[in-house]
């Protein structure tokens, strides 16, 4: 009897400490995860010239380890998972298309529009933007504006989702 209990509990342990020893896979791991997030970085600091095609930035939006949500906005794949752009956590991302426009976006976590648009060096005020606090744009090239927004609410679906800041890009025509 003792024997049996000794077998099960050596099987039991080498089970358990087989699995305790496999790797988790992270959804940012890994150099594509990267690449897409130095792609996507580069898309939203929207440089003159830039082309945005909705259907690439949400296949970046995926990579990144975000996932299409209610009324098309792109959140977190999963609970606890925290996707990052510009050093901040992605808390939601959107991409757009319509009169005339195309315009791609991340909502993030942490950082402050104003200290955003610093980082960015994106200084002129927008005046006609509907913040509490002050957003920013720069004009990038003839159809390219780099916006970057203050603190306020997203609604997703029948919830909202609050950042702190917004950064896109903007291509008209």
């Amino acid at each position: 009897m003792q024997k049996k209990l000794l077998l099960i509990l050596s099987g039991l342990f080498s089970v358990l400490s087989a699995s305790a020893q496999m790797p988790v896979p992270l959804l940012d791991a890994g150099p594509q995860a990267a690449q897409a997030r130095s792609q996507l970085e580069a898309i939203l600091l929207c440089k003159g010239g830039t082309k945005l095609s909705p259907k690439a930035i949400e296949g970046q939006f995926l990579a990144i380890g975000l996932a299409k949500g209610p009324d098309g906005v792109y959140l977190p794949a999963r609970a606890g998972y925290k996707p990052s752009l510009f050093g901040d956590t992605v808390v939601a991302a959107l991409v757009s298309e319509g009169a005339g426009e195309v315009k791609a976006a991340v909502y993030l976590a942490s950082q402050s529009g104003k200290r955003m648009a610093s980082k960015l060096s994106v200084l002129d005020v927008d005046e006609q933007a509907n913040t509490d606090e002050a957003s920013y744009f720069k004009k990038t090239g003839k159809k390219t504006t780099l916006l970057v927004g203050a603190a306020s609410e997203l609604s997703v679906g029948s919830a909202t989702v609050k950042y702190q800041s917004a950064v896109a890009c903007q291509v008209t025509g």
